[in-house]
């Protein structure tokens, strides 16, 4: 008999966000990461899940959408994990995770121009042993209860560039937009996995509210950067936002 871990898990925010909260198999367990992304029409939600080798040896996992039918018909899903993020045509994506590792697997929703809610099932597998899964339930809304559309409070955010990822001779740049609370100094910079900063893309004073700039993935030299994962992170004060981004050529 197959054995199969659901489950399920409830973020609300300015918007409502299911995703799985606790399950386990034998060799792999994953856990819910708290979401802080806002949802949006038009806009990026994602939904982080850790997913951690309990095994001392490799895993070889496969990640796949396995049911769509509750997802609006202009929405769109796209995983991120195995250190890539992957175009949203992609359902299904196999890699190894690395014994005793913990990787973070990423789904998000592209929304539509209208509000809306949908979910999508999406189901982990242990490829060595079929009889281990773990099938998870992702609903995302963009629908605004009357409760939050005037917070009191509203903190820095820092949203998923879009479109993520993306390719210098497809695309002429990927936007990043953020939100400040208040206005004040800010900076918004691209590094390496090494850590190492490639680009300044804003320093400067900003007023409160929504901004965005265009990243085309070149260094602060102008020279073309190698595809590859990159970390951008935003500064304001003492407060530090940073996210994943994949650059392709």
């Amino acid at each position: 008999m197959k054995k199969v871990v659901s489950i399920t898990s409830v973020f609300a925010i300015a918007l409502t966000l299911f995703a799985s909260s606790f399950g386990q198999a034998q060799s792999f367990t994953v856990a819910s990461n708290t979401a802080t992304e806002q949802g949006d029409v038009n806009g990026y939600i994602e939904v982080k899940i850790m997913v951690t080798n309990v095994t001392g040896n490799p895993l070889n996992l496969r990640v796949e959408v396995t049911d769509k039918s509750g997802l609006p018909a202009d929405w769109m899903t796209q995983i991120c994990f195995f250190q890539n993020c992957y175009p949203p045509s992609t359902d299904k994506v196999d890699g190894i995770l690395g014994a005793s590792e913990h990787e973070e697997l990423d789904v998000a929703f592209i929304t539509g121009a209208e509000p809306a809610s949908g979910c999508v099932e999406v189901t982990l597998t242990n490829l060595d042993n079929a009889n281990e899964s773990a099938v998870m339930t992702f609903c995302a809304s963009t629908l605004t209860s009357i409760e939050y559309r005037a917070p009191a409070v509203r903190s820095m955010s820092l949203s998923q560039n879009y479109p993520n990822p993306f390719s210098a001779s497809k695309n002429s740049a990927s936007t990043i937009a953020f939100y400040m609370p208040t206005p004040g100094n800010v900076s918004l910079k691209v590094y390496n996995l090494l850590g190492k900063e490639v680009r300044t893309l804003l320093d400067e004073a900003r007023a409160a509210g929504k901004s965005s700039v265009a990243w085309d993935g070149r260094d602060n030299g102008g020279q073309k950067l190698p595809a590859g994962v990159y970390i951008y992170k935003l500064s304001a004060g003492k407060q530090t936002i940073s996210k994943r981004m994949m650059f392709t050529r």
